[in-house]
């Protein structure tokens, strides 16, 4: 089978998950313009090589049907090699960018960041998390 590098493990510790909330919260104050919030909008900034990394929270829903929006969000990432993970409710992510309704994807932006070495600490550690062979869903 075919390897992938892009897929995370989708269980996630409960210490990467407050690491990434904490830091999209931090991002949100000082570096807004570094997150990509919404699908509409990380799906265009994934075609024009903007995403350095994608967060999906766990219970996605949308107004399409979830499993749609999984597949154009996830087959788009596997095809431009930008690695994603899952890691809490679309309510808690939300909460991290003060959006009450929950968000149901972030992607970070590639570029130079006031937290470049904490984005690339996560990073690494998504990396890490990716399986050798690819997933069949």
């Amino acid at each position: 089978s075919e390897e992938c590098k892009c897929i995370a493990d989708l269980t996630v510790t409960k210490k990467l998950c407050n690491e990434l909330l904490t830091l999209i919260r931090q991002m949100y104050y000082a570096e807004r313009s570094m997150l990509i919030i919404g699908l509409i909008d990380v799906i265009s900034s994934m075609k024009q090589n903007l995403v350095k990394f994608i967060v999906l929270a766990e219970n996605v829903t949308h107004l399409m049907e979830p499993l749609d929006f999984l597949t154009r969000l996830t087959k788009l990432a596997e095809t431009k090699e930008i690695p994603y993970i899952y890691i809490c409710k679309k309510e808690q992510l939300g909460q991290a960018c003060c959006i009450p309704t929950g968000i149901s994807v972030i992607a970070i932006k590639i570029g130079t960041s006031y937290f470049s070495e904490k984005l690339k600490d996560i990073e690494d550690t998504i990396m890490s998390m990716m399986p050798r062979k690819s997933l069949t869903l």
